[in-house]
């Protein structure tokens, strides 16, 4: 059993590639800002603007994406700081632009069919006049606002400013802040009341008041008059559910379908939520892919890229993820006991895939696991997650892993299958018993036969001497001369006391 081990990574980065991701990705999200704010605001599906959104981060995260990988950035939480900082500046910026747009396409428009007079005034050039300018001016400096009845209406138009200042019961004048529509000093007022007369709000003025337009460049160097201006597009809206464009509501209608408010708020985090995730992920994830170090670049995927998939071991069961993961955990084997999944068993409702990367010499292998649910058969709709990611295997795991599915060996990789590599030792085990018990069998048999030999010619040489002596001996005493003491002797036999003239004697007389 072999537990798994995991890349991690090295924690490398270059500062030249730093500065260059962040400045590229802050400048590409400027330039698509445009881009972003003038779909939203023409397509109508909410849902088509949530994708919209998706994309944009993504488009950055790609830019972030490329200077990882060609600074080879191994540093997951620098390039995520650099991303997160640059879309924090895109972001302002795209608020920029909405804000800017928004005066162009709904307040500057709005404003440009109303008369001055009555807009910022309430009277018509007319009742200026007969009222007198003085006696106007004065008025309004004297009157408390919260003697004006405003209907319910009106008051959901009053910026964020105004009703503080209703709250507050300021004058008029202060109220509608006159000192910058008509000018500080009573002079100033009256040539403003009178060049009001026969032009519209927006000609008054911008053109003649010569005040600055909320455009993108005076919105960036004023971040509190942006954020102003967001809390008054809040206060109204701009959208309904039903569409995304954006409008201007009239104040003069009795009601208002427009999205704003807290819900507006949540919508809005939301957008930046749909920004932000997908750039810093896209980032994150290559920064923290495996790099070989040894190589000084990151993995190699082969390509074609073939399908390792397996039938799931706990189908039906919740936590058949965690109990497969923890079973990986402890050996990483134990995908070898799962069952490949052939073309014939159809779909399943789950299943596990396994994705692998490595060195150029596959010394260094990283594998991630991959399990899928089918949430609708009918459309093929899937939910996929990583069970297990980057965990480090060697080059039998991976020519193992070809060879459960028949596939080729990649070139260049020196595994072999671990499978058969079992098969040939225990055959040459096999081999190695046998032939062992056969050598054991023949010395068992040989060593009796060997003694039983070695005994046998032992033995004859001693029975022939026995032989020998005993035949010499006889002859030795045939051939001995008489003695006196070997004379009565014959052939062993003591023949001294034998009387040998009575035998001649019987032998005459026959």
């Amino acid at each position: 059993m072999k537990q798994a081990q995991f890349y991690k990574p090295s924690n490398t980065f270059s500062f030249v590639g730093f500065i260059l991701m962040f400045v590229s990705m802050l400048f590409a999200g400027v330039a698509m800002s445009w881009l972003y704010v003038i779909l939203q605001a023409f397509i109508p599906l909410i849902y088509l603007c949530v994708l919209i959104t998706i994309g944009f981060g993504a488009a950055i995260g790609g830019i972030g994406l490329f200077f990882v990988k060609a600074y080879k950035i191994r540093h997951p939480m620098m390039a995520m700081a650099a991303t997160l900082i640059a879309m924090l500046f895109v972001y302002f910026f795209h608020w920029c632009v909405y804000v800017a747009r928004d005066y162009d396409k709904n307040i500057y428009d709005y404003m440009k069919k109303q008369d001055a007079a009555s807009y910022y005034v309430g009277l018509t050039d007319s009742q200026i006049e007969q009222a007198g300018y003085d006696e106007v001016i004065n008025y309004f400096k004297s009157k408390s606002i919260r003697t004006v009845t405003f209907t319910s209406k009106e008051r959901e138009y009053f910026t964020t400013m105004q009703e503080k200042n209703y709250n507050k019961g300021v004058t008029v004048w202060e109220f509608y802040d006159f000192d910058k529509v008509l000018g500080t000093s009573n002079d100033e007022a009256v040539s403003s009341l009178k060049a009001m007369k026969g032009k519209n709000a927006y000609s008054f003025f911008y053109e003649y008041r010569n005040q600055p337009k909320h455009s993108i460049g005076y919105l960036l160097v004023h971040p509190g008059d942006l954020w102003e201006d967001i809390k008054d597009i809040n206060k109204v809206g701009r959208w309904t559910m039903r569409s995304s464009r954006s409008s201007y509501s009239n104040r003069n209608s009795t009601s208002n379908s427009n999205v704003n408010g807290i819900f507006l708020w949540l919508t809005w985090l939301g957008e930046m939520a749909l920004m932000f995730i997908p750039a810093a992920a896209i980032v994150a994830a290559k920064a923290k892919s495996p790099f070989i170090e040894q190589d000084n670049d990151w993995a190699i995927t082969d390509k074609p890229e073939y399908a390792f998939k397996f039938v799931d071991p706990f189908p039906g069961n919740n936590q058949g993820e965690k109990q497969f993961k923890t079973l990986f955990m402890n050996d990483i084997d134990c995908v070898f006991s799962l069952q490949p999944l052939a073309a014939q068993m159809g779909q399943l409702n789950t299943f596990y895939t396994i994705k692998y990367c490595h060195s150029r010499n596959y010394t260094e292998n990283y594998i991630t696991i991959l399990h899928t649910r089918v949430t609708n058969p009918k459309n093929n709709q899937r939910a996929t997650s990583a069970i297990v990611k980057n965990a480090l295997v060697d080059a039998d795991y991976i020519a193992t892993l070809h060879a459960m599915f028949n596939y080729p060996v990649p070139q260049g990789c020196p595994g072999v299958n671990k499978f058969a590599k079992q098969t040939a030792e225990q055959e040459q085990q096999a081999q190695q018993e046998q032939a062992y018990q056969q050598q054991n069998y023949q010395q068992s048999y040989q060593q009796p036969q060997e003694q039983a030999y070695q005994e046998q010619a032992y033995q004859q040489p001693q029975e022939q001497a026995y032989q020998e002596q005993a035949y010499q001996q006889p002859q030795e005493q045939a051939y001995q001369e008489p003695t006196a003491e070997n004379f009565g002797d014959m052939d062993g036999i003591d023949t001294s006391n034998i009387d040998l003239s009575s035998l001649d004697d019987g032998m005459n007389g026959q």
